[in-house]
């Protein structure tokens, strides 16, 4: 191996001797070298590279796309820098002091509440387009299991034993440039596991294979018995948590849309410019999510709308925003199942391990971390040290609680 540009390295010769599957782990995360660590270092021979240069690249990512992606990038980088130097390219990696990434602390887990359940699935219910993209039985398969949705999507039917009430998850459904929608096996072998299916999740289950499904197919197939598209059913729940609004809602998003047109703006052109994701002004003029008069006056001012027109616009924006039942739920993603599913056995009284075990996790403390609520570690500790500190008669009438107990002598 000579020392040639970065961009000629990245993947090489050890990319062809690996498995099928693991080619496609890593065609997902030599997507991520393809937009935005080759820019930045393509044109670098391997002997250029130094700690600096990396640390100032990794550091970049981290700033302008997010420590998620800069993580992904450092990982797959040091993967490749560390096999250059195994084969003698470089005589060390130089990535390996590159500064820790840090993140902010995820969000605590959020879990629905029984009557946010209830409602989450009387509003699929009665929207046509969730019942059309087969929400209600996916969202409940998701909260029986608590898999994620591309382990959902990739369940064959002869992978439901119904005699032991059990699911097996062994695969997952991803999408690869250049190759379509893939089946895959899970991302370690945590993700391997076999579950319990409460008879609730079970007779959804029997119903759909008794209704026409088929052994060899998947559970949750499309309309041709095939795969369904992991992106496509996050976006078919993100209009499902947010259903078509009140009348002055929908008046609001097709004003908007008109002002926006008059000013020969996309909708694409409209998110850059006020840093919005490009589905949310989609959204917007849909009528599926709330908008308030903060943010309505800077479409206002992006689309130039004056006088009489933007006072009347201000004030059905004003109207338009009031909640509604369907703004309450906003919040859902497909991971708020897995949450779900977690403070639920956590309730019950399951270890962080069998949680761990129930979710593939390989390490407990990732779900201890993410989809567990916090609570007091040590709930005895308070009776403990209430007992100690009432034994000290100083103690005790300083903090002003109970009478010291009778060994006060001791430690009088």
């Amino acid at each position: 191996m000579g020392d040639g540009v970065v961009a000629d390295r990245f993947g090489g010769h050890a990319f062809g001797l690996l498995k099928v599957e693991d080619r496609l782990h890593v065609v997902l995360r030599l997507g991520q070298l393809d937009n935005h660590v080759i820019p930045a270092l393509g044109e670098v021979r391997l002997g250029e590279l130094t700690t600096p240069l990396l640390d100032k690249v990794i550091a970049k990512i981290k700033t302008e796309v997010g420590p998620p992606t800069a993580k992904t990038c450092r990982s797959v980088v040091s993967g490749t820098l560390g096999l250059s130097a195994r084969y003698g390219a470089l005589d060390f990696n130089p990535i390996r002091d590159v500064d820790t990434i840090e993140s902010e602390s995820k969000r605590k887990a959020r879990a629905l509440t029984d009557e946010e359940r209830d409602a989450w699935f009387e509003q699929l219910r009665a929207d046509r387009g969730a019942v059309a993209a087969d929400l209600p039985d996916l969202s409940t398969f998701m909260l029986a299991t608590g898999v994620r949705i591309g382990e959902s999507l990739a369940v064959l039917g002869h992978q439901v034993n119904f005699a032991a009430s059990e699911v097996e998850i062994t695969h997952q459904i991803i999408r690869v440039k250049g190759e379509g929608l893939v089946r895959i096996r899970t991302k370690s072998r945590a993700g391997e596991r076999v579950l319990k299916v409460p008879a609730w999740g079970l007779a959804m289950l029997r119903r759909r294979l008794m209704d026409g499904g088929r052994l060899d197919q998947p559970i949750f197939a499309n309309r041709d018995g095939d795969y369904r598209d992991p992106t496509n059913v996050r976006r078919d729940l993100r209009e499902a948590r947010s259903p078509i609004g009140s009348e002055t809602r929908r008046d609001l998003g097709v004003r908007l849309r008109k002002a926006r047109r008059a000013v020969g703006l996309s909708q694409a052109d409209t998110a850059a410019k006020l840093s919005w994701p490009q589905s949310r002004v989609s959204l917007v003029e849909t009528a599926r999510v709330r908008l308030n008069v903060a943010d309505a006056e800077k479409l206002l001012d992006l689309y130039r709308v004056r006088g009489s027109d933007r006072l009347d616009l201000l004030t059905l924006a004003t109207d338009a925003a009031e909640g509604s039942q369907a703004d309450a739920l906003a919040w859902i993603t497909s991971h708020s199942f897995r949450k779900t599913t977690a403070t639920i056995l956590d309730d019950a009284g399951q270890s962080a391990r069998q949680i761990a075990d129930q979710l593939g996790h390989a390490r407990p403390s990732l779900t201890q971390d993410v989809y567990m609520g916090r609570k007091a570690k040590n709930p005895a500790a308070a009776a403990a040290l209430e007992a100690a500190l009432n034994r000290s008669p100083k103690v005790a009438d300083r903090l002003g609680h109970g009478e010291p107990t009778s060994a006060a002598a001791t430690y009088g």
